[in-house]
């Protein structure tokens, strides 16, 4: 152990300790502390302040601080006795000899200053910034006035502040940013002057980081005819622009209806499903996002069908006519026997005036001349020999939902080879402004 150099009243001195085992077991040590009231021990590390063993043939090494404690000691050399006191009772004491220095024995030196500097290196400029300088002084000289400058590219302040000999003080800088400063990087920097002596500047990197403060302003909704608007406005308050993703909730159904400006797309979480947009918002303008439901078209589609339903049933033929024919015999050259059947009918609810009804038979075939019993003769018979045969029937009066059946035959003249049809059936009859109107039925196919 050697002594160290000398310290004043208010500092620590510190001793290296070099502690061998020359035996051939091992030792378990206790150093005693308590002797002497005037100081304090510490030790490092600190498991030497308590017991510890030294293996037989080893040695350990640690430092011993002392500190001095009592208001009574003045300047000059101190002996402090340590001693080490094995577990067997074997006692080793180590003399240290301490030197206190008179703080007044010196009157004409330069600063001597420490520096500690904390300070934030990322910065969020809506929060205070507290810049923190901890200076020690080294020696006794008195300071009544020792300048302190922050200064970087941002913020400039200077304080003055006086610190004691052998003393220490800490200078705080506040900085309040403005809330929107851009992100940006930084360097601070502490210039300490005492007198005409500048120390060397201490420097400290920063970040302003970025942030966003999203206000949002929900607009009240505007609904009309099925079609519901939602605006809302976004303000971001923040230092920097940002990307915002805006979620509406929707379904299944309503989907195929909804649309957002700016545009967004459908997305499904965990089952739900709602329809995200992304909207890009600069630093305090504010931007709208319009969220619009419209069932408009289905509505309208709808309606048409009604509507289409509706004008067909009001402006649709009253009169339906279908024709339709039934062979009944061919014989041995081919020639056919058909039956034709002609049905009338009125759909409506109303009664029907003067119904003519005219068929015609191609010059391919005549007709018979006897007709079934209970079936209506025709009126006219009207023969051609090109054009065929014509048969007008005329019925006065056709209730309400009252169905006809005309019905007569014909036998082709030669045989029919391939497809053949008969002519449609037409059907006049007059309407409430006492138009005429015509309605026509179907070709009829004979055969398969």
């Amino acid at each position: 152990m050697s002594d160290a150099d000398g310290i004043y009243a208010n500092e620590s001195a510190t001793y290296r300790v070099v502690l061998t085992n020359d035996g051939y077991v091992d030792e378990t040590i206790n150093i005693n502390f308590e002797l002497d009231q005037r100081w304090s021990f510490e030790t490092s590390p600190q498991i030497y302040l308590s017991q510890f063993v030294v293996q037989n043939g080893e040695s350990v090494v640690f430092d011993i601080v002392i500190t001095p404690t009592s208001s009574y000691i003045s300047s000059g050399k101190y002996a402090i006795t340590i001693p080490f006191i094995s577990d067997r009772g074997e006692i080793v004491e180590e003399d240290v000899i301490l030197q206190i220095k008179n703080p007044n024995a010196l009157t004409d030196y330069l600063p001597s200053l420490n520096f500690l500097l904390d300070a934030q290196e990322g910065v969020d400029p809506r929060q205070t910034s507290k810049v923190k300088l901890e200076i020690r002084n080294r020696n006794p000289l008195d300071i009544p006035e020792m300048e302190i400058a922050l200064t970087s590219s941002l913020y400039n302040e200077t304080k003055t502040v006086p610190i004691e000999p052998l003393g220490s003080t800490t200078v705080v800088f506040e900085i309040n940013y403005d809330t929107q400063q851009k992100p940006t990087d930084d360097t601070i920097v502490l210039t300490v002057t005492v007198g005409d002596k500048i120390f060397s500047p201490i420097k400290k990197d920063i970040e302003i980081i970025a942030y966003s403060d999203i206000v949002e302003y929900k607009k009240p909704a505007k609904s009309f005819f099925f079609k519901t608007t939602t605006t809302t406005e976004y303000t971001n308050k923040g230092n920097a622009e940002v990307t915002k993703q805006i979620s509406y909730p929707t379904s299944t159904f309503a989907q195929f209806f909804t649309s957002t400006e700016p545009d967004g797309k459908i997305v499904d979480d965990d089952g739900l499903l709602y329809y995200v947009t992304s909207v890009y918002l600069p630093v305090d303008e504010p931007t709208e996002v319009v969220y619009v439901v419209n069932y408009r078209p289905i509505v309208v589609f709808i309606l048409l069908i009604i509507i289409g339903v509706g004008a067909y049933f009001v402006f649709r033929s009253p009169v339906i006519v279908s024709k339709e024919t039934v062979v009944l015999h061919v014989d041995k050259e081919g020639c056919m026997k058909i039956k034709v059947l002609v049905h009338i009918k009125n759909r409506s609810m109303k009664l029907i005036d003067d119904v003519e009804i005219i068929d015609k038979i191609p010059a391919v075939a005549e007709i018979e001349k006897q007709f079934e019993i209970g079936t209506m003769k025709p009126e006219k018979v009207l023969k051609h020999e090109k054009a065929g045969t014509m048969l007008v029937w005329k019925i006065h009066h056709l209730e309400a939902y009252e169905e006809r059946i005309i019905t007569y035959k014909v036998k082709s003249t030669y045989s029919i080879v391939g497809d053949f049809k008969l002519p449609s059936v037409t059907v006049k009859f007059r309407n409430k402004k006492n138009d005429i109107l015509r309605v026509s039925s179907n070709k009829a196919k004979v055969g398969k």
